[in-house]
């Protein structure tokens, strides 16, 4: 059995493997919009693959299958960086002066 790393397509050379590349170019910032970019596209994928199925225009059922998994997997991704995020400003709102 392999187990690959989660990757984020969306953002190109910043993310690669899973570890960050520190790059003088890339900011936070500009990593969090094309992510936001990214989920927005899949949700769009998400959207369409769903109309093709319901009205008989999808190839196969496959594609609306594969589209909501990579949208709920992005989301639960997106979410637990949340999260994570917020445990890490609470434990530092924790600590001393």
């Amino acid at each position: 059995m392999v187990i690959r790393p989660i990757s984020i397509p969306a953002t190109g050379s910043a993310v690669n493997n899973g570890s960050v590349r520190s790059h003088p170019d890339v900011s936070f910032n500009d990593l969090f919009k094309r992510t936001l970019n990214m989920i927005e596209n899949l949700d769009k994928e998400l959207l369409a693959s769903q109309i093709d199925l319901v009205t008989g225009n999808a190839r196969d059922m496959h594609t609306a299958v594969l589209a909501a998994e990579k949208a709920s997997l992005t989301l639960d991704l997106v979410i637990a960086v949340r999260n994570k995020a917020i445990e890490a400003y609470q434990e530092i709102m924790r600590m001393p002066l």
